[in-house]
């Protein structure tokens, strides 16, 4: 990096409406009430989701249904965000296909409640 000028290597959800239209059930789990959330990307809501069965926001037998996958896409998360600290795009490239397939998985159970 130069002096005054800084590059960075970064992941971003291109449209936000997109992750609402693909993954509704989670979205309305994460955030059916929170306009105060700025960002609503893919890396937010398999975050939001996370903490929401982590923390016990969503009901028990709900939670307990999506644990799994939830921490899978927390795990996925945090290594894309790793791989793009280190530098090594093409590493988080081939995370966020597995992210999105978790998140997949997890819509398909969310969207049973």
């Amino acid at each position: 990096m130069g002096r005054l000028l800084q590059i960075r290597v970064l992941a971003w959800t291109y449209s936000e409406d997109e992750v609402r239209k693909t993954w509704p059930s989670l979205w309305n789990l994460a955030w059916e009430d929170s306009s105060a959330i700025p960002k609503k990307g893919v890396l937010e809501l398999a975050d939001a989701i996370f903490d929401a069965v982590r923390a016990g926001l969503i009901p028990g037998n709900q939670a307990d249904v999506l644990r799994e996958n939830a921490e899978k896409a927390d795990r996925l998360r945090l290594a894309i965000e790793k791989a793009l600290g280190d530098w090594r795009p093409g590493d988080a490239d081939k995370l966020t296909y597995e992210l999105e397939d978790t998140m997949d998985a997890l819509e398909d159970s969310a969207a049973k409640f």
